[in-house]
């Protein structure tokens, strides 16, 4: 192992966001899913049949590259087309049984990524949420967080709590079954959260 005691700050921190997404794919591969391929799942999960110019829409996407996602969902089974009743020249998508098994497997993944050590301490998560604050406001980074947050929005679905309740930032319950994966390692955090950990940050000064 390289010695990385004196790598920066901003390497220590991209090496790990790399390495959770490496280890996220690996195990995303052994369900035939891609990172797209989830986000996709969740937003066809969510709304129950839709477009594919519209998931295309929710995601942020040219619809030319979801068809490419769409295809190889469908090729393994996770989602079907069924013709539009409105628009009989269109099709509309569902996620199959076997969708909704992978989506669950995902969310399962996702979880077991966030208890490995020091990821499951919410001081960790708290502290990268300062870190964010903070960030956002140097210019340019309000409109990363934003976009990282309508992204969170598509499909990744809502932060896992450290209760282990399914909760969505503004804490309403919500349902796995109808709404994107409850992301843990890969849920984003949103400006709601960040603006919270402002209000805390100056009662505690």
């Amino acid at each position: 192992m390289p010695e990385i005691g004196n790598w920066s700050i901003n390497r220590l921190l991209s090496t790990a966001a790399r390495m959770l997404e490496h280890s996220w794919n690996n195990q995303l591969k052994e369900l035939g899913l891609t990172h797209a391929g989830v986000t996709a799942l969740g937003v066809i999960a969510r709304e129950g049949t839709i477009s594919q110019v519209r998931v295309a829409s929710i995601v942020g996407v040219q619809a030319q590259t979801m068809g490419k996602t769409l295809a190889r969902l469908e090729a393994h089974g996770h989602v079907f087309r069924t013709r539009n009743t409105v628009d009989r020249r269109s099709y509309l998508l569902g996620v199959t049984p076997r969708g909704k098994e992978v989506l669950a497997q995902a969310e399962q993944i996702d979880r077991n990524l966030a208890s490995t050590g020091e990821l499951a301490k919410p001081e960790f998560r708290e502290m990268l949420i300062h870190i964010v604050r903070e960030l956002s406001e140097q210019e340019g980074n309000d409109a990363v967080l934003r976009g990282s947050h309508e992204e969170h929005r598509a499909g990744l679905g809502f932060a896992q709590p450290a209760d282990g309740s399914a909760q969505a930032a503004q804490g309403a319950p919500i349902k796995t079954e109808s709404s994107g994966p409850i992301t843990a390692v890969m849920g984003t955090l949103t400006p709601e959260m960040i603006e919270e950990a402002r209000v805390n940050s100056q009662k505690e000064q």
